[in-house]
């Protein structure tokens, strides 16, 4: 059985969402999905760990935004990086993860992160809007590790 089948989230309508909003700002946004949180890892670390494993933190701007699902433990944690992060703060990250979490205890797990990535999405044209020289310089590809 195919990896991604195991995982309930439509990879292909969340790169598609992925690519939208960079279509209206030149922040950057990933998506990395995994069933279980490692064994003794704190969310906010691993996602942490993500972001820097990804060279999230190598955008010109510093702007990307990660976000990362545990999905069997029913956590999530949103990443913004200092150039965002200064705009938005903890408030605005842990609103987007409790919106997730409500559309996952419902099983609507792709939903969840279509919603949210269009509120992000919202956000980060408001402060980086899409420039004329913009350069995709991070992959949309949703990363599932089982």
């Amino acid at each position: 059985m195919p990896l991604f089948s195991r995982i309930p989230f439509d990879k292909k309508q969340i790169e598609n969402a992925i690519a939208e909003l960079e279509q209206q700002t030149s922040a950057e946004l990933r998506v990395y999905i995994e069933r279980h949180l490692p064994k003794n890892a704190l969310i906010l670390d691993r996602a942490l760990a993500v972001f820097n494993q990804l060279d999230m933190h190598k955008t010109a701007a510093r702007n990307a935004v990660l976000i990362y699902i545990a999905h069997k433990d029913h956590q999530c944690s949103i990443i913004g990086d200092q150039g965002i992060h200064q705009f938005v703060g903890d408030e605005f990250w842990q609103h987007q993860c409790q919106l997730m979490i409500s559309y996952f205890k419902e099983k609507q797990y792709t939903l969840g992160v279509l919603a949210a990535i269009e509120k992000i999405g919202q956000e980060l044209s408001l402060y980086f809007p899409i420039q004329p020289d913009d350069v995709n310089e991070l992959p949309n590809e949703v990363i599932i590790n089982d």
